[in-house]
């Protein structure tokens, strides 16, 4: 049995001592990787810190957009109805023109029977 105690003890150191150097160097391995795996997180979590700071920017940026959008169809509304009116005029005054035409061309011909000496005609200035 002296021999087989004297195995079984060797056995013991040797675990002990492989366990010693897995402790030794083994641990600088894990606090490497663990310092790495903490880098990554802290990179990760800025990361993703940068990513919500854009998506608030993105988000303000598309409220704005959409801002703008009503208020450049609000101008364009405006802008036709302007339009709208100012044509609405015109075809009136055109109207009006005509009338006032035919009015002086009627009242020409009752002129030309009448005694009174030529008027002069003075040319119409044109506005726009």
């Amino acid at each position: 049995m002296d021999k087989s105690l004297k195995i079984i003890l060797y056995i013991i150191v040797g675990v002990l001592c492989l366990n010693v150097f897995f402790m030794v160097f083994g641990n600088s391995n894990v606090k490497s990787i663990r310092k790495d795996l903490e880098h990554a997180k802290q990179s990760a979590d800025a990361a993703l810190n940068e990513l919500k700071v854009s998506k608030e920017k993105l988000d303000s940026i598309r409220n704005d957009i959409v801002v703008f959008k009503a208020y450049i169809n609000s101008i364009q509304k405006t802008v036709a109805l302007d339009d709208a009116e100012k044509r609405l005029k015109e075809e009136k005054n055109t109207g009006r023109a005509k009338e006032i035409k035919n009015s002086i061309l009627v009242l020409r011909e009752t002129l030309k029977y009448d005694s009174l000496p030529p008027i002069d005609e003075l040319p119409v200035k044109k506005t726009n």
